[in-house]
């Protein structure tokens, strides 16, 4: 199931990418491919390690896996510690906010499960080039969860994602002209009801999920407005 989420996180990604294609580098408001150089040594070793790991395996074992070879993830304590480990900042307005309770990544209380405060995941060829980043990291307001995910992602020439038959013509999306909010997505059923907004701030594609009880649809509103309230606007 993480892995389907992540992947219709990064098809998100790769229609935005190619909307900015289209619309040429001079203008402002689209996800910025990632600088390969400022990746920091540790997330370089980490991928390797992984590569060194998936080639170690027999041939019969890798046709049997369920894992994507390149596909990287660690926990930290907290979002600078994810931050210092990808090399560069992130920005979450999110993280030192007073009206919310720091939780696990999936937006649990901490400690449950001894889940970690922030994951962040990757994945990258065997030759080091990373294809796109990942950083997420939960809030809690009272029963209500908020979880926050930051995406970067590849040069689009080079991206595997390109490799995998995906039309980026499909589901364009043009960023509104005040608030930057590319898109909200309503949901409920008999156990929750959510709101799940994306927008970008500084060449990063967010994506905000604000879940509660089924009867907190107002709450369910109130914390993603308040949310969104936290990213400065573009300048």
């Amino acid at each position: 199931m993480k892995k389907r989420c992540v992947l219709a996180w990064l098809l998100c990604a790769a229609l935005l990418a190619g909307c900015r294609a289209d619309s040429g580098p001079e203008e402002d408001g689209w996800v910025e491919p990632i600088s390969q150089e400022a990746l920091s040594q540790d997330l370089r070793d980490a991928l390797e390690a992984e590569w060194d790991s998936w080639n170690a395996l027999s041939e019969e074992a890798q046709a049997v896996s369920s894992h994507m070879p390149g596909w990287c993830r660690q926990g930290f304590e907290d979002w600078a510690a994810g931050e210092a480990f990808l090399g560069f900042s992130v920005p979450n307005p999110l993280e030192d906010s007073d009206w919310l309770e720091k939780g696990t990544y999936a937006a649990m209380p901490l400690g449950f499960r001894d889940a970690p405060r922030v994951v962040v995941q990757w994945n990258g060829a065997e030759e080091g080039y990373v294809d796109w980043i990942s950083i997420d990291a939960g809030y809690l307001s009272g029963p209500t969860g908020v979880t926050l995910s930051a995406l970067l992602y590849g040069d689009p020439a080079k991206a595997r994602l390109s490799d995998r038959n995906w039309t980026l013509d499909l589901g364009r999306q043009t960023a509104d002209a005040e608030d930057g909010v590319l898109h909200v997505i309503s949901e409920r059923t008999e156990r929750y009801c959510s709101r799940t907004a994306y927008l970008i701030r500084g060449g990063v594609l967010y994506q905000l999920h604000i879940v509660g009880e089924p009867d907190g649809q107002t709450e369910v509103e109130e914390i993603l407005e308040r949310a969104l309230e936290a990213f400065p606007a573009e300048p």
